[in-house]
């Protein structure tokens, strides 16, 4: 689907930085190459917690109240109710500049970009009295930024007195680095730069420690360029798979298990069509199956616990019927392809887009 998220992106912020908006698309990866998973509905509770712990809280690292982060998403929403498709890029990109982290796609931002993204949602419900509800949405990366810039006036000793001129008096940075006359500014103003220089190196030290604490409390796994379209981590139950990238919607990952390949197929909700990522991916597992003519390929299909469960347990079954048919197109012989139905099919207690799933594990 060809689409223009940077030009969607500048209707509402006119100078959006591009390299940020690509990093964005590069991190939803798959996702967006399904129109309903690229779109995001401000009605639809699920849809919005899914924002909630999987972007902000996942992939920004926030640790505010769920009350705090979801008014800000519903300040977007607001934002944006005027237009028909909410691109998810553009929400993303609103959500990130709100709190002052476009830094973690490569943006500039700081106490400045904090405050440009609350003054954009507006204050969230349109009351400006209350001062405190804004407040608190700026997260400790933007505090951080704003207490560097005040260190080196606050903690900056005064320059020594030279004794060809009379002593500075106790003024501002500034003052210091224009002095009086000519003498002043060869002396005492250079005498701050290196105050200045080592105070704000000591700022950034500050800020990226308290960043990496904040992460490491929400327990958040890194993102690297191999799991930027994830937006979820893996689930921690014995029968789920095991911790790759997991796709939003329909999507296929490759991995390892007890040494022998397995794939895990993702599903968007409802749904038992098989993503063309299947064919890519099924080359380790043909590739083991030659090399091992006795072993044999097991299909095991879940769901997630929202909706009927009869209905659920029907899904889970084309669904795994979907990708033994999928598999067999590829070239798999049929007697190698096994359904196995798993003792448990509904999945919970993980997010409902890793329960979503057909595992394809090696037997033998």
């Amino acid at each position: 689907m060809a689409e223009d998220w940077l030009a969607d992106v500048r209707k509402y912020v006119e100078d959006a930085d591009e390299n940020v908006v690509s990093a964005i698309v590069k991190y939803l990866g798959i996702a967006l190459r399904n129109r309903d998973s690229s779109l995001v509905s401000f009605t639809d509770t699920k849809e919005t917690d899914r924002v909630r712990e999987n972007f902000l809280k996942k992939k920004l690292g926030l640790t505010d109240d769920d009350a705090t982060l979801d008014a800000a998403i519903a300040g977007v929403g607001e934002r944006m109710k005027e237009d028909r498709t909410k691109n998810r890029v553009t929400v993303y990109y609103l959500l990130a500049q709100h709190f002052g982290l476009l830094t973690l796609f490569g943006g500039a931002a700081g106490a400045a970009g904090a405050a440009a993204g609350l003054a954009a949602v507006g204050g969230l419900d349109g009351d400006s009295g209350k001062d405190d509800d804004t407040t608190s949405a700026v997260p400790l990366a933007a505090a951080g930024l704003a207490g560097a810039s005040a260190i080196p006036a606050a903690a900056a000793p005064p320059p020594a007195a030279s004794p060809a001129a009379p002593a500075p008096s106790a003024a501002s940075p500034q003052t210091a680095y224009s002095g009086g006359d000519g003498e002043s500014e060869k002396s005492g103003g250079m005498g701050w730069l290196p105050w200045l220089l080592l105070l704000l190196v000591l700022a950034a030290l500050l800020f990226f420690g308290l960043r990496y604490c904040s992460k490491q409390d929400a327990a958040v796994a890194p993102a690297t360029d191999e799991t930027a379209i994830s937006e979820t981590v893996a689930p921690t139950d014995t029968g789920a798979a095991p911790v790759a990238a997991i796709p939003e919607g329909a999507g296929v990952v490759a991995a390892d298990r007890e040494g022998k390949p397995m794939l895990t197929v993702y599903f968007d909700t409802g749904k038992s069509e098989v993503s063309n990522d299947l064919t890519t991916a099924a080359s380790s597992v043909k590739a083991y199956l030659d090399s091992n003519p006795a072993a044999t390929l097991a299909v095991s299909g879940y769901n997630d616990p929202t909706g009927n469960a009869a209905a659920n347990a029907e899904l889970s079954k084309n669904r795994a019927q979907s990708v033994k048919a999928a598999l067999e197109k590829l070239g798999f012989a049929a007697d190698k392809v096994v359904l196995e139905k798993p003792a448990e099919a509904t999945t919970t207690g993980t997010d409902n887009s890793a329960a979503r799933r057909v595992e394809v594990t090696v037997k033998g």
